[in-house]
């Protein structure tokens, strides 16, 4: 499997860490691989080589990248120098701001034999950069028209709410002033209810009093005539004596 830099933007030597699978601790691989790697913008793909570097002692590559990032190595490559051997692949990947996973075989004959898993994590403060400006530029675009159409639907909705607060609020101050007429016109029948009966009622005390007035006066009259007849009873009562 290989690579080509189809529309090369910009290369740059890039830092990472190599860290014991999903840890932030450095592995104990970490002396077996050259720093930094070798970071090219290959369109809006980053293609990243890195070299593992083992002693002439560990024996002929040593280790060997099984995955690297979820697939196979690319562009692998073997060479040997008078200070050990050099490994070198590549991968792609649009992103280098998340953690990438590799899986390695270690093979020392007659010492160590196994497979682990491995972790990187690089400094993306250098990056190059990527061949993608019109879908950033899309992205952003997107990201405005659908936050203009929320904001217009917000807006929408907000209107349609203050729309229905109003109606309501009117229909609320409709139904204060009915309520409000309503209690006018039912103060003004009591008051013309009880002004009607107050008359009446006056009217009434009125014969009333004028009645008890004849009675009393009848009374007073009955009262002096039985007094002038006692009076005159009782002097022919003594005259006779």
């Amino acid at each position: 499997m290989s690579f080509t830099v189809s529309a090369k933007v910009g290369a740059e030597a890039i830092n990472y860490q190599a860290l014991k699978y999903g840890t932030q601790q450095t592995s104990m691989a970490s002396n077996y691989y050259v720093k930094p790697a070798n970071v090219v913008a290959n369109g809006n793909q980053y293609l990243v080589t890195m070299t593992i570097h083992t002693s002439t002692q560990l024996g002929e590559w040593p280790v060997t990248v099984l995955s690297i990032n979820g697939q196979g190595p690319a562009n692998v490559s073997k060479t040997q120098s008078a200070s050990g051997y050099d490994y070198s692949y590549a991968f792609q990947t649009p992103n280098l701001n998340q953690v990438v996973n590799s899986s390695i075989a270690i093979n020392v004959p007659n010492v160590y034999t196994a497979n682990h898993d491995i972790s990187f994590k690089f400094d993306t403060s250098h990056l190059p950069a990527l061949n993608s400006a019109a879908a950033s530029s899309s992205a952003p675009a997107a990201v405005a028209s659908s936050a203009a159409s929320a904001s217009s639907s917000e807006n929408s909705t907000t209107s349609s709410n203050s729309t229905s607060s109003e109606s309501s609020a009117i229909s609320s101050s409709s139904a204060s002033s009915r309520a409000a007429s309503a209690s006018s016109q039912k103060k003004i029948v009591a008051k013309t209810t009880t002004t009607s009966v107050t008359r009446k009622q006056n009217a009434q005390i009125a014969a009333l009093n004028k009645k008890n007035k004849q009675t009393q006066t009848a009374i007073l009259t009955g009262g002096s005539v039985a007094v002038a007849i006692l009076a005159v009873a009782t002097y022919f009562f003594i005259k006779r004596k």
